[in-house]
This record gives C-alpha cells, sequence and structure tokens, in this order.
C-alpha cells in the first residue's frame, strides 16, 4: 500500500498509512477540505474529492468541544505539485547513514569472503590480498558492494542500512525491478560515491546534499519516483548509534589486519634450546615445541603465509653418520604424511653441505613441503616447511627461515 502525505495549514506531514490517514478522519483531524496526496496521484487532492477517500466522510466527524470563540481560520493551504523525478519527504543525512552503515556492514563481510575463497583457492592471491593498503582494497570492494546492494534491493525491496534508518525507493512504472535497481546502485557508485576515490568522493556528496537540501532529487533519481527519507528522531539517532558501533568494530578489525601484515615485515628472536643461539625470524612463525620419541622438534606456524615448518634435530652416538642415509630415514618416517617427489640434491645451507628434496602433503595436495637435512658431526638436523601457494614473497620468508634455523647449529 502507498503511503499518504496530508497537509495541514502549511506543513505537509506523512508519510502514513492507510490505517492511519482513516484514524484522522475518523477523529476530524482530516476533513474533507484537507489536501492529500500520494505516489501515483499527479497533483495534491482534496480528501473528499479523492475516490479511495470520500465514503470515509459519509457522516460528520462530531464537533470538538469550543469554550472560547473560535479563531479565524488559518491562511489557506498553497499546494506545491511534486516535480517530476522530484524527492519529497527526503532528507539528505538519513540516506547517507543507510548508506554509511551498508557500506560498513558488507566491505569487510565481502572482504572476508574474498579472503576466504582465495586462502582455500587462490593463495599466491590471498598473499598478495593480505599486504595490499587496506583503503585500497575498500574502494577496490565498493562496486562488488553495489552489486550485492541491488541484488538485496530487487530480492526484498530493501538493504540493511535502509531497514535501519526507514528510506524507501520505489521502482518507476512501467521499469522492469531488476533493471533499475541495478542501474541505480551503479549509478550511486559513481556519481555518489565518486567512484570511491577519496577526494572526488567528497565533492560528489557534497554535490548531491546540496540538490537534496534544496528539495530537488539527486543526480542518480533525477526522473525516478520519490524516495522517502524522513525517520523520526529516535530511529534516526538509533541509527547513527549502531553505524558507530559497526565503525568501531571495522576499526578493530583493520587494525588485526595491519598488525597481520606487519607480522610479515617485523621480526623477532627465537633461541634454540639444544645450542643456546639465536636465530632473527619473522613475527608471523609462531613457535611451540613439539613431543617426540627422540630428539628434540619445534614446530613453526604462520597464518600469514599459510605456511608451517618443524625444525628438528638428533644426536648419533659417534661422528660419521651418512646425510643421504638420514635423509632416506627422514623420507620413510614421513610417508605416511608427506610424498617426496624429487631426488634428493646437495644444496649449502650457512657453509655447511647438506641435501634438500621437494614433495607434497598427502592430505593436502596443493601444499608444497621442502625438506633439507644437514648432518654436522654427531648431530642430525632437519627443516621440514609446508605452504600453501608460492608467491615470491612466500618463498622469500621461507628461505629466510630455514637458513635462520640451521643458523643456529654451531
Amino acid at each position: 500500500m502507498a503511503d499518504w502525505h496530508y497537509a495541514v495549514g502549511q506543513d505537509q506531514n506523512g508519510p502514513i498509512s492507510d490505517e492511519e490517514l482513516h484514524s484522522l478522519i475518523k477523529s476530524g483531524k482530516i476533513d474533507r477540505e484537507t489536501y492529500v496526496w500520494r505516489d501515483g496521484m499527479d497533483n495534491w487532492q482534496h480528501a473528499g474529492e479523492h475516490p479511495d477517500l470520500a465514503k470515509a466522510f459519509v457522516s460528520p466527524p462530531p464537533p470538538l468541544p469550543s469554550v472560547n470563540p473560535p479563531r479565524l481560520p488559518p491562511p489557506a493551504f498553497q499546494p506545491i505539485s511534486p516535480k517530476p523525478g522530484g524527492v519529497i519527504t527526503s532528507r539528505p543525512w538519513p540516506r547517507f547513514w543507510a548508506r554509511f552503515i551498508d557500506n560498513l556492514i558488507l566491505v569487510p563481510l565481502l572482504g572476508f569472503g574474498v579472503g576466504t575463497a582465495t586462502a582455500i583457492y587462490a593463495p599466491d592471491i590471498y598473499l598478495q590480498l593480505l599486504t595490499m593498503n587496506s583503503g585500497l582494497f575498500g574502494v577496490l570492494m565498493l562496486p562488488f558492494v553495489a552489486l550485492l546492494l541491488a541484488l538485496s534491493m530487487i530480492l526484498t525491496g530493501s538493504t540493511i542500512g535502509k531497514a535501519i534508518v526507514g528510506v524507501r525507493v520505489s521502482v518507476p512504472t512501467g521499469r522492469k525491478r531488476v533493471g533499475f535497481f541495478l542501474t541505480r546502485e551503479f549509478q550511486v557508485w559513481a556519481s555518489g560515491l565518486g567512484l570511491g576515490i577519496p577526494f572526488v568522493a567528497l565533492f560528489t556528496q557534497i554535490h548531491q546534499y546540496r540538490r537534496l537540501s534544496s528539495g530537488n532529487s539527486t543526480s542518480y533519481d533525477e526522473g525516478n519516483p520519490i524516495v522517502i527519507a524522513n525517520p523520526s528522531t529516535l530511529r534516526l539517532g538509533l541509527a547513527v548509534v549502531i553505524a558507530l558501533a559497526v565503525f568501531c568494530g571495522n576499526i578493530f578489525l583493520r587494525v588485526a589486519d595491519e598488525d597481520a601484515s606487519r607480522n610479515l615485515t617485523t621480526t623477532q628472536t627465537w633461541i634454540n634450546p639444544v645450542t643456546n643461539r639465536s636465530a632473527i625470524i619473522a613475527k608471523t612463525w609462531q613457535p611451540k615445541e613439539m613431543e617426540t620419541n627422540g630428539g628434540r622438534a619445534f614446530y613453526f606456524a604462520s597464518n600469514e603465509l599459510l605456511a608451517e615448518a618443524i625444525f628438528g634435530y638428533e644426536q648419533y652416538p659417534s661422528v660419521g653418520v651418512n646425510a643421504l642415509s638420514y635423509a632416506e630415514a627422514i623420507k620413510q618416517a614421513l610417508a605416511s604424511s608427506v610424498t617426496i617427489t624429487s631426488e634428493w640434491r646437495p644444496i649449502t645451507v650457512q657453509s655447511m653441505p647438506g641435501l634438500r628434496a621437494t614433495g607434497n602433503s598427502v592430505k593436502f595436495k596443493d601444499s608444497v613441503v621442502e625438506v633439507t637435512i644437514v648432518v654436522s658431526g654427531k648431530n642430525a638436523w632437519r627443516t621440514i616447511t609446508f605452504a600453501r601457494g608460492s608467491s615470491p614473497q612466500q618463498s622469500a620468508e621461507k628461505d629466510k627461515f630455514v637458513q635462520a634455523m640451521f643458523g643456529t647449529v654451531n
């Protein structure tokens, strides 16, 4: 049902429902001469002349008791015809808060979805997104947010922000719902939000604000039906509180993202409990000691790098342990979880001769495994790294980790 607007004196009131309008007629607050208007009418009309309301005036309402002489009648109301495409009772700030709430909610949700999907299916892209500037990432998300908002309007007729604030957008007569909302949302993104570009967005929003403040429509609503954006003070205040709460949540998430990014560039000191020598590794590696049947092993995990590593140590009774024999023993020990697909090739790590082979995780086929072996005297050392993806940054951090671990051997 369309919402009604009515005029008392020089004041326009509404929107109100059919039930509220009939209640006002019954109480006498709206009479036959009161001007009314709703979406679909070309102009204001006396309530008693409207075919849907004429029957409500069959019996006149009872006169209100009066002690004092009646006042002179107020000046006749001069109705202003709605402009084609004009926005009636459409205040700028409610519309701003509705859009602000939508963006505050959908940009992080969409970002989380993109991050999760790329972490699972495209780890290299995920690592690039992780180090991307958060502001730039938000700008890139805006056209996808516009698409989600259009789908929400198509399916439900509203969005989260519009439902909270009380903003209503109607489909023009003769326009298809899907095409109208898709077109309108991308027009808002371009001419209302300035494509999300900070300085451009400032000027485009000021321009649209001035249009609304002067009683005109926004450029993207020109020629469209009325947008209702006139909530009560209480409802608008509640919307502002919700927006600020969501904004604070976004600040918390942004700080967490920045911490994750800093973990890739800042370092920490790890001390090898076997030799008491220290290693400088990226802060992203979180270490803990593992339980083993013999020797010692230390587990490291990096959520930011989508990588894990094990640094292990064993001591033999005498010197002269054959490195290749030890490497084959490690290969057999890992057979249930790792498939070594390459031959052992000689390498040099921290000026020490060693062996290295690569393979794949049995459980996670896209996880690349690299095993490095170094035998020094009676001591046998090994690193086993598991990584999803092969970005340059990931490979560089993995190599730094291996070099740092073997730097604590002697």
